[in-house]
Formats: C-alpha cells, sequence, structure tokens
C-alpha cells in the first residue's frame, strides 16, 4: 500500500463527495486525464481527500467528470488548502487550466442513505497499470427545495436496485 492510499479518507468515511465536471477545450480531455493520472491522484490522497474516480460522458467529449470525498467539511478546507498551496498543484496548474473552459460546476454531496455509494470502487489500478477496470455508472442529480423524505429515500433506493437486480 502506497503512502498515498494511507492517507485518504476509506469511502465509507466520505461524508462529503465532490461532483465536479469540467468543460474542457475541444480534444483536451485525454490531455488532462493523463496530468491527473500522472500528477494528481497520489498527491490529493496524501494530503487526505479520496479521488473517489473519474468518467466519461459518452455524450460530451469535451466533459471531464470527476469525484473526490472527505470526511467531513474541516477536512475538505484542510486538503484542498494543502493541495492547493502546495507544490505539485504550483507545477502542474498552468497546464491543467489550459485545458479547461470552466472548472466551476461543482456540487457538495452528502450520501443520500447509508451504504449508498457501496458499490464504488474502493480501490484502483496503480499509476503505472496498463489495465484498468470499466464500466458504466449512471448519476442522476435530483435539485431538492428541501431535504429528501424518507419515502423520497426508500423509493430511490428501490429504483437503483431493480435497476441492478
Amino acid at each position: 500500500m502506497s503512502n498515498a492510499a494511507a492517507a485518504a479518507p476509506s469511502l465509507a468515511d466520505c461524508t462529503i463527495v465532490e461532483f465536479r465536471q469540467y468543460t474542457l477545450h475541444p480534444g483536451q480531455r485525454a490531455v488532462l486525464t493523463d496530468l491527473f493520472d500522472r500528477e494528481f491522484i497520489e498527491t490529493q490522497e496524501r494530503e487526505g481527500m479520496r479521488v473517489i474516480g473519474q468518467f466519461v460522458d459518452l455524450d460530451r467529449p469535451d466533459l471531464f467528470v470527476w469525484l473526490r470525498g472527505f470526511i467531513d467539511m474541516p477536512a475538505r478546507r484542510r486538503a484542498l488548502t494543502a493541495f492547493y498551496g502546495g507544490p505539485v498543484w504550483e507545477a502542474h496548474r498552468n497546464a491543467a487550466n489550459a485545458t479547461m473552459v470552466d472548472s466551476g460546476n461543482v456540487l457538495l454531496l452528502h450520501p443520500a442513505w447509508p451504504g449508498a455509494a457501496a458499490d464504488l470502487p474502493t480501490s484502483r489500478a496503480a499509476p503505472d497499470a496498463i489495465d484498468f477496470a470499466s464500466g458504466l455508472v449512471d448519476a442522476t442529480v435530483f435539485y431538492l427545495k428541501e431535504p429528501a423524505t424518507l419515502s423520497l429515500l426508500d423509493h430511490l433506493l428501490r429504483a437503483a436496485r431493480f435497476g441492478t437486480d
């Protein structure tokens, strides 16, 4: 186990999840993905974040989508301050920012119910791996005007399970 994995919270401990969608300049997704994989995953995890995963939007080739988790909001603040104030971001931020049109589409999420993220991968291939897991994730974001009721959560849980049975 690398030092990066030791510092990152477990997925089960992430009570705050950022759902990040970056709009990129045309043809820049592979450039950002390569830079992200090479420089930003383990370095963020050393600062106390969990990089949960990166995703390809099948309908939007110039979108980079990823999830990052934190134990709580104070831990999020500490980790973000450490990473964005550190040497790795300093060395690579211009290259990363050059790929992006917009990086401000960020939603702060909480798991909808205990175990809601249980089906997400808890480990990933090593940075130098050639083979990696692939699959399809279908994400739906509900913008609620008030906290979700138990009835709504129960309905969503049943609907999610129906799709996987």
